[in-house]
């Protein structure tokens, strides 16, 4: 078996590279340097597979993250015009229910969530 270190850039181009995934380059580096992080605090190497990260990580908007993860608030969000003026409430109260599965806000607004 051949193995393979990669450094936080080289994994960031590698996702950059998947013309599945729709990540900026942004996302791909922030997500490159949450596993590098995690791999160091678990003391092991793990496979690099970026189909598996595709599947494991998105990169959305505000808007895109209370859509997709919007149900951990456990109440109804609004469906109707108001919901622009109101998706900075709801993303107050999402930051903090679902603290666990966002692993970074990114300076372009969007943010990396894991599941949800």
């Amino acid at each position: 078996m051949l193995k393979q270190t990669l450094t936080t850039n080289e994994a960031a181009h590698i996702l950059l590279a998947d013309d599945n995934a729709s990540w900026t380059y942004e996302g791909a580096n922030a997500i490159a340097e949450y596993l590098e992080e995690l791999s160091e605090c678990m003391g092991d190497d793990f496979e690099f597979c970026r189909v598996a990260i595709r599947c494991d990580f998105s990169e959305y908007t505000a808007n895109e993250l209370v859509a997709q993860c919007g149900h951990l608030i456990g109440r109804d969000l609004p469906s109707d015009e108001n919901w622009a003026s109101r998706c900075e409430e709801v993303m107050d109260e999402l930051k903090v229910v679902a603290e666990e599965y966002i692993i970074a806000e990114l300076g372009n607004g969007n943010f990396i969530v894991r599941g949800c």
